[in-house]
């Protein structure tokens, strides 16, 4: 006995083996050995049970295995012989594997006692071991072997399964298929596998099958699975035999594929082919890659009612009657008729030069069957076109993906109690999905996938209620979708989980284009044309994957961002898919940056997803969050003060303009108010007043006493003063402008009290704006200087008229003030 801890921890002796626990509770082992190398077996400790040294160069067994193991895989090696006591105290072992090596299939390699103590050796494998085409089997090994239930071997004869075989009566399974290995049996009679009787599963695939004999497996009582496929010379013709042969064992599975060879003309299943399997428990038949193009009529009849799967991939399927016969599969649970008329491998093309079948007729008479199949024979209720199509009532699963059907899929009803719950129509080239499909009330599972479509109409899913996963992907859905604004589309597809509209074309999708799918668990987007994304997703609780992948997307906005905080704080096993989109490093995407590096445990491959600086650089989002941080905070600043100092000197400047300009701007505002020209009115001679008096309150006895009698009592001018000739109830402002108007000239009544006055600096500008802008630069103003004022005090543009001399001194004696006033009335009086 091997001690525990004599390999150092390891649990052979070989430390390059990897050694691990069966099943999480165990405490046995598995030593995997294979592909080292390795010439001779390891020593293993007690606690492996499982020792794979499959794929070395082990040539011979001169190491004793461990009693305790129960499986050993010593497959594509290269032994030859054994040596003895190869197998000695393997009292437990149920599995051995000598599969590819060396071992010749007669007595010399497997002597009698080779196999002695393997009495509970449940599977042995001996294909492939052999060059020899010999006649017989070693004959006294079996006897060693009380326990065996499979058998896999090659088989050079139809003969070799001789009288010792009886001394296995746990055989349950027989392997001489020459997929793997070698297998020539020919014609199959009664004698083949008569000392093997208590067979349940029996694989004679690619054994140069050509015929049946009526009683070839009539012995197989128990006979379950049955596997004659890749038997190119089989063919239909068998079928009739193979029948009769089965009949009355349990056969439920009947493997049949490729029994035709795969260039020629289209094969056909008749009705005497099938006749016998009418009685048989038969429920799985598959006959692909078969060249059947053509089933008779009524054949479907014959078929037994246990049938629940057929399986016809890859024929040259026509339409005929027989399809309006399908609703009698009343059994029938599935049907897989993919990829009819699709061509074959290309290293396929050298059988047309040596396997051809017989060319077969469809018969449809049916006086030739015996009287006990009349009444199943009776012609077919069913003699005219149904615009309701009619199902198997049990038919669960349809699948007729790849078929190139070239059609549109208008409104269509089916037989209402079906129960087709997986649809399966990809890869047809069905360009227009219009509808609506009535009767599919209990459809969970449709692919629509790769099907070519640009049309898809809001009602086409009105009575798909009940469906689950939609696969929509590989089309050319995206102008459709774009239309569908009020989300019309998927509104009745409340129970929705999967859908998938990847490879549409999309480059836009309305925000209300999913607004009924509550239940949605994945949505997939990938490769579309996907700039933005504003799709309402707030009221999918259950949403737990999405898969924007292979877009544009230069960033998600804010809207989009919120809503996906929002799903993921509810769902935190959601996981987003954001992967090879055309992400911006830039401060505009910097939120964005942010949040997917906030959030990166919920995104995919975050560590790979890239973003692309202004230079064209493209970095990982999780350096260009740490980057853009610090950048476009300095930049914002910059940007805030190059903005704040641009903003400061638009309005100094602003300011100084106004300010400058403050007095025409006023005198504009009160002449536009008062509705009037800024032409002159001039040479009309239009003005009202000869003169207005401006005057400070202080100074009113020489405006209202001494002007009054000077100029209107003696001389004969009209004055306007403002405490008799403004108009109460008017703005002073819009009095003093109107007046100035209305008068010749203004006169200034100079002194510090007029210097202090606010109103009477207000109608100097005024006077001045006046003779500038609507005059025409013609006097308006006359300054009297009526108490000395130092020039100190003087604005600029009053003492630039004082320095110009354009004033008068108020006089102190009688004489000068004949003369003051007969200067004043001829400056404003009207020239003749």
């Amino acid at each position: 006995m091997v001690a525990r801890n004599e390999f150092d921890g390891h649990c052979t002796s070989n430390s390059a083996c990897r050694c691990s626990l069966i099943g999480n509770m165990s405490k046995l082992y598995t030593a995997n050995c294979s592909n080292l190398g390795i010439t001779q077996v390891p020593i293993t400790r007690p606690d492996v049970v499982i020792l794979l040294l499959q794929h070395n160069n082990i040539t011979s067994l001169t190491t004793p295995f461990c009693p305790s193991l129960h499986n050993i895989d010593l497959s594509y090696n290269k032994i030859q012989n054994f040596s003895d006591g190869a197998f000695t105290n393997l009292s437990r072992l149920k599995t051995l594997n000598l599969e590819g090596n060396y071992l010749d299939l007669d007595e010399n390699v497997f002597r009698p006692n080779v196999f002695k103590d393997l009495k509970a050796l449940r599977e042995l494998n001996i294909k492939n071991c052999t060059s020899k085409r010999i006649h017989a089997f070693p004959q006294r090994i079996w006897g060693y072997l009380p326990s065996l239930q499979i058998l896999r071997i090659d088989v050079f004869s139809p003969t070799q399964f001789g009288r010792p075989f009886r001394r296995l009566p746990s055989l349950t399974e027989l392997d001489v298929s020459g997929i793997k290995g070698f297998c020539s049996i020919g014609a199959l009679t009664k004698s083949f596998l008569i000392n093997v009787p208590h067979l349940e599963i029996i694989d004679m695939s690619a054994c140069k099958l050509r015929s049946f004999a009526a009683d070839a497996l009539v012995t197989q009582r128990n006979l379950t699975i049955l596997n004659i496929s890749y038997n190119e010379r089989l063919t239909f013709a068998s079928f009739e035999n193979l029948s009769r042969s089965v009949e009355s064992s349990k056969i439920k599975v009947l493997k049949a594929n490729k029994i035709h060879c795969t260039f020629g003309i289209g094969t056909v299943i008749q009705v005497s082919d099938i006749l016998h399997f009418h009685n048989s428990t038969l429920e799985e038949l598959y006959l692909e890659n078969n060249r059947l193009a053509f089933v008779e009529k009524h054949v479907i009849k014959f078929l037994p009612p246990t049938l629940k799967l057929i399986s016809l991939v890859r024929n040259r399927l026509a339409i005929g009657l027989y399809l309006l016969e399908f609703n009698l599969f009343l059994g029938l649970e599935k049907l897989d008729a993919s990829f009819q008329f699709i061509s074959p491998p290309f290293i396929e093309v050298r059988d047309a030069f040596y396997c051809q079948n017989p060319v077969r007729i469809c018969k449809n008479e049916m006086d030739e069957f015996p009287l006990k199949y009349e009444k199943i024979s009776e012609k077919s209720p069913i003699s005219h076109f149904d615009p309701i199509i009619s199902l198997p009532r049990n038919l669960i699963h349809v699948i007729l993906r790849g078929n190139g059907i070239r059609t549109y899929i208008l409104e269509t009803r089916f037989y209402p109690e079906n129960n087709i719950t997986y649809l399966d129509l990809s890869k047809n080239p069905i360009t227009s999905f219009t509808g609506p499909l009535q009767g599919l009330k209990k459809l969970k599972y449709w692919d629509l996938s790769e099907c070519l479509c640009q049309s898809l109409t809001t009602f086409f899913f009105d009575y798909t209620k009940a469906l689950k996963v939609l696969r929509l992907n590989k089309n050319f859905l995206g102008k459709n979708l774009e239309n569908d604004t009020d989300g019309e589309t998927f509104k009745n597809l409340v129970n929705l989980e999967e859908l998938d509209l990847s490879d549409n074309q999309i480059q836009n999708l309305p925000v209300k284009i999913f607004k009924n799918l509550r239940n949605i668990r994945s949505l997939k987007l990938k490769s579309n044309f996907l700039t933005q994304w504003n799709v309402k997703i707030h009221h999918m609780r259950n949403l737990a994957e999405i898969d924007l992948s292979r877009n544009l997307l230069r960033k998600l906005h804010g809207k989009a961002m919120h809503s996906f905080s929002e799903l993921l704080k509810r769902n935190t096993s959601m996981t987003m898919s954001l992967a090879y989109n055309p992400f911006a490093c830039t401060c505009e995407s910097k939120n964005f940056i942010q949040w997917s590096f906030q959030n990166r445990k919920y995104i995919l491959d975050f560590q790979n997803i890239t973003c692309t600086l202004d230079n064209g650089t493209r970095i990982g989002l999780q350096k260009a969050a740490g980057f853009l941080g610090v950048y476009c905070t300095n930049y914002q600043i910059v940007t805030f003060l190059i903005s704040s100092l641009i903003i400061f000197f638009v309005v100094i400047t602003i300011t100084g303009l106004i300010y400058r300009y403050r007095w025409k701007l006023r005198y504009l505002y009160y002449m536009t108010r008062n509705k009037y020209r800024l032409s002159s009115p001039l040479h009309k001679d239009t003005f009202i007043f000869d003169a207005f008096i401006s005057y400070a309150e202080e100074d009113g006895n020489f405006a209202m006493n001494e002007s009054i009698a000077q100029l209107e009592n003696l001389r004969g001018l009209q004055l306007c003063l403002s405490k008799r000739d403004f108009r109460p109830g008017t703005e002073i402002a819009a009095n003093i402008t109107e007046a100035i108007t209305k008068s010749r000239k203004t006169i200034i009544v100079l002194s510090e009290n007029f210097l202090h006055s606010n109103w009477c600096m207000f109608e100097f500008n005024m006077a001045r704006m006046e003779s500038i802008y609507t005059r025409n630069g013609k006097d308006v103003l006359f300054l009297i200087m009526y108490r000395h004022v130092s020039t100190k005090t003087l604005p600029l543009s009053m003492l630039a008229l004082v320095e110009s001399r354009s004033y008068i001194e108020y006089p102190a004696d009688p004489q000068g003030n004949i003369v003051f006033w007969d200067k004043i009335a001829e400056t404003c009086s009207k020239p003749l």
